[in-house]
């Protein structure tokens, strides 16, 4: 388990109604189009999807069983989500949160996420590199949802 954790967390502004974001961040579908690197997706259930991603950092080659599961909603406000992700000589576990409320004819997005587990060779990766990666791929995330949703 990772000696300390990595949390990770913001806020983003949409035009689009709460309900629409609300209802675009629980859409497994709509998620793998956003998941960078992306190999293969599956839904399982309503809830949970399996991925297998390709992810480009140095410290992390080869590819990642990833499973990702929808938590508690109360639409249109709030959802949480689990990601599991295994490789060769890794593993890890990230818990994220969403809370969306409207603002204005738009709505605003309060999120935070938090590396649970960290096992394997990526745990003696330094958290300041992990964290790095990890704002690059959430960047490239929400820049999809923006696409989505019509607003890029």
């Amino acid at each position: 388990m990772a000696a300390q954790s990595t949390e990770f967390g913001g806020v983003e502004h949409f035009a689009s109604s709460q309900e629409r974001v609300f209802a675009l961040l629980t859409d497994l579908d709509a998620m793998a189009r956003a998941i960078p690197d992306l190999v293969s997706a599956e839904k399982v259930d309503e809830g949970t999807m399996k991925c297998v991603v390709r992810p480009g950092f140095s410290f992390l080659r080869g590819t990642m069983r990833l499973t990702i599961a929808l938590g508690e909603c109360r639409p249109p406000a709030q959802a949480a989500m689990t990601v599991e992700a295994q490789g060769i000589g890794v593993a890890m576990r990230v818990v994220s949160q969403l809370l969306i409320r409207s603002e204005g004819q738009g709505s605003l997005l309060e999120w935070s996420a938090r590396i649970d587990e960290l096992k394997g060779l990526v745990a003696a990766v330094s958290p300041g590199l992990i964290k790095a990666a990890a704002d690059q791929v959430i960047r490239h995330a929400w820049q999809h949802v923006r696409v989505q949703l019509g607003e890029a």
